[in-house]
């Protein structure tokens, strides 16, 4: 379960507060050098970057804030279902963040160019059983000099780098917020919908679902699966339990059994988005509504 920033900034005070007995530093100090001030280069292996087929194009720094998903470090793909992330927040320069075990937070800077350094990083001290990530997490964090981000399909990826340019920790971010507003419902597995009170209203940031199914009322969550590319489920969906006429009840029955299906969602032409099931299969095409303002 992911924890917020507010909590986090708790944690990072109180941390601070009682380093000595509650929490470490996952930066190596370097003993010979006065003051204790600088930061040992931790030796990191080579990670190759999921960028290496398919169209991609360079994104603007300022793609750098919000919430990635550590994606690849020291060589091997990230898996499990508590997956280690890295919050940059602008507004004060710090990181937040799991290394697949502790809570981590942290400074960076920025320079010019694609310059970025991570600095103070410290954890709470939980001994994991199975994190098999952890330490190089904590080792990429320390070597990072310098970042990229480029996006392929709807995925963004960080790309952080150290002092000779190789690429340490690969972070992704699903960019799904193409999804956030009113959609109308236009076909459920074909068959065409022109039912104006079909609609459902969908926010990605906080992963939830509402609207009408045509008859009744409804709501749910929704997920994302970091594994998959252009990935969107939804769940526990539930309705309120009006008597509607034959024609919508039998609209809404498909619709909440087509959402149970989806799986992913790509913008189509003309605004409107199209959800596949696991096969890739269209099974329901949305329509945006414009909101007069």
């Amino acid at each position: 379960m992911k924890i917020s920033i507010k909590y986090l900034n708790i944690i990072a005070c109180f941390t601070i507060a009682t380093a000595f007995s509650t929490s470490c530093s996952v930066f190596n100090k370097n003993k010979n050098t006065a003051n204790n001030d600088k930061i040992t280069m931790t030796k990191t292996e080579t990670v190759k970057s999921p960028m290496t087929t398919g169209s991609q194009v360079a994104v603007p720094a300022e793609n750098l804030g919000g919430e990635w998903t550590i994606y690849m470090v020291g060589g091997k793909k990230v898996t499990g279902e508590n997956r280690p992330y890295i919050n940059f927040s602008m507004d004060d320069h710090r990181i937040y963040g799991s290394n697949n075990c502790n809570i981590i937070n942290g400074d960076f800077a920025t320079a010019s160019g694609s310059s970025l350094k991570i600095s103070n990083v410290i954890s709470t001290m939980m001994a994991c059983p199975d994190a098999p990530f952890e330490q190089a997490i904590n080792s990429g964090l320390d070597a990072v000099r310098s970042y990229s981000i480029t996006k392929k399909g709807h995925e963004l990826y960080l790309d952080l780098k150290n002092s000779n340019g190789i690429t340490v920790m690969t972070l992704r971010k699903h960019n799904m917020d193409f999804l956030n507003g009113t959609w109308q419902v236009k076909t459920i597995n074909g068959k065409e919908y022109n039912n104006p009170d079909m609609e459902m209203v969908i926010d990605i940031q906080e992963q939830k679902l509402h609207g009408n199914s045509g008859c009744n009322i409804m709501n749910g969550s929704l997920s994302i699966n970091p594994d998959k590319s252009n990935s969107i489920q939804f769940l526990d969906i539930a309705t309120t339990r009006m008597m509607c006429p034959e024609a919508n009840m039998k609209a809404e029955t498909a619709l909440l059994v087509a959402l149970e299906s989806v799986e992913y969602a790509k913008a189509g032409k003309n605004g409107t988005v199209i959800m596949s099931d696991k096969n890739n299969q269209p099974i329901i095409v949305l329509k945006k509504v414009e909101v007069n303002r």
